[in-house]
């Protein structure tokens, strides 16, 4: 039986111009799923698919209302709506929608993305109620839960951060945290709830303003989930390494991570019962790992840099690099305490890098600065050489941070000549962010400025 909806469409356009009502049940669904907002629904913008849809007829809003798929991804933004800066009560309309999405969403997987940062004058007692009734709404379903990020104060974070441990996440294949800092007394440990979590893949946790991991308990995490393939951890340097502390297995083996950040933080007033030094700390726990496809890796060091204590870690670290060389094509390095040998050292240890960046400070560093003119030098290509020979000869992207007066104009210009005469793997992108200028303005306009070369450079704060 032809509806009236179609007899309708029939009539205006011609039976032959009605495509999609002549289409298979299965592929009208799935053009309505192609055409749904992607990565997240907008719960609040009747312009936007999947909303749209109920607009058009009644047939297209029977089988929108059918299709449990198209209201099952969505993000809100607590705060920001319109309404929100009138009263105070503002979001309850968001609230309500969350409601009747999750309803529509029937038993389908969930993708969600909850957010809320209040501004700056907000206190503490003036949080908004509503994103924490949102999680708790959401939390009804978590065993639906698929994609996961919540970005919001700890305070809103109270019914997750109470129940977690006796939560199930049989089907959480991504989860992001983001507590924001506040001076709330309880914070997210995501021990808590790590075990429940069968099918993660992809996990990253800012926890720098909740509880924050050990390297101990970030092997007990990553050995729980073997299958992720990108992994972000805030974590104080401490690792003791026993079989007790850090897991059961010797190793930590990855055989799917292609992405992985590790931020090192200071240990926060904790002293461990192990005599290893930060630096020790950090080598030990990346020699555990087992990283046999890892694409790219951002390693940042936030704590007070000892280049002595470090110089008897250094071998071990260089070996790490060494272990995931095959593959390695994008390495980030912040604020290690490395002299400018030695940092040399880790470069040649990953050869096919193609995009690198290095972070050290803007200010004077008291042991000397890692990026200096020895490390131009190093990476000015030969064309004389054999090509294995050269430092990095694919590089694409390089990206600089330090004082800068350890490096001159002269050596800057030598590297980038170099550079930008390799045919197959010219480098693309050079970027500085100084305290002192490297180049002359006129050198950056009147050499570079046709030049393949994409040269940006920042000086000071900016």
């Amino acid at each position: 039986m032809i509806s009236r909806c179609q007899e309708n469409d029939n009539a205006r356009y011609g039976h032959n111009k009605c495509f999609i009502l002549r289409l298979p049940i299965e592929l009208q669904t799935q053009i309505f799923t192609e055409c749904a907002s992607r990565p997240y629904g907008q719960l609040m913008d009747a312009r936007a698919a999947p909303q749209v849809f109920l607009l058009v007829c009644k047939y297209w809003r029977d089988l929108a209302y059918a299709t449990s798929s198209l209201w099952s991804s969505f993000e809100l933004h607590f705060g920001t709506w319109p309404l929100n800066f009138e009263d105070p009560e503002g979001d309850a309309p968001i609230l309500l929608r969350m409601k009747l999405w999750l309803r529509r969403s029937g038993n389908y997987p969930l993708t969600v993305k909850l957010q809320y940062k209040p501004s700056m004058s907000t206190s503490r007692d003036e949080t908004s109620r509503f994103p924490t009734e949102a999680l708790t709404l959401l939390m009804q379903h978590c065993k639906r839960w698929r994609e996961i990020e919540l970005s919001m104060p700890n305070p809103c974070l109270t019914p997750l951060i109470r129940a977690a441990h006796e939560l199930d996440f049989p089907l959480l294949s991504s989860l992001i945290l983001n507590p924001l800092p506040s001076t709330h007394s309880e914070s997210l440990d995501f021990r808590d709830f790590s075990s429940n979590c069968g099918r993660l893949t992809h996990l990253h946790t800012n926890l720098e303003a909740g509880r924050m991991l050990t390297l101990d308990e970030c092997g007990i995490i990553l050995a729980q989930h073997p299958n992720l393939i990108s992994c972000t951890l805030y974590a104080q340097c401490i690792f003791d390494g026993s079989s007790q502390a850090a897991g059961s297995a010797d190793k930590f083996n990855l055989p799917a991570l292609t992405e992985f950040h590790l931020m090192v933080h200071n240990n926060s007033g904790y002293t461990p019962d192990t005599s290893l030094s930060p630096e020790a700390a950090l080598t030990t726990f990346l020699g555990r790992l087992e990283l046999c496809v890892l694409n790219v890796l951002h390693i940042e060091w936030l704590l007070d840099g000892n280049r002595a204590l470090w110089t008897t870690s250094h071998p071990s670290f260089v070996s790490f690099l060494e272990t995931i060389e095959p593959t390695l094509e994008i390495l980030s390095l912040g604020y290690l305490p490395l002299s400018d040998e030695q940092l040399i050292d880790c470069l040649r240890a990953v050869p096919y890098l193609t995009s690198l960046e290095l972070l050290f400070s803007l200010g004077e560093e008291p042991e000397g600065p890692a990026i200096t003119d020895k490390l131009f030098r190093a990476l000015t290509l030969n064309t004389k050489s054999v090509k294995s020979d050269n430092l990095l000869p694919m590089l694409q992207s390089l990206t600089l941070q330090c004082q800068g007066d350890s490096c001159s104009e002269e050596e800057t210009i030598r590297f980038l000549a170099s550079r930008a005469e390799e045919e197959l793997h010219a480098l693309q992108v050079l970027k500085f962010h100084t305290q002192v200028p490297i180049l002359r303005n006129d050198t950056l306009q009147s050499r570079w400025s046709e030049s393949s070369i994409k040269l940006i450079e920042v000086c000071g704060n900016d």
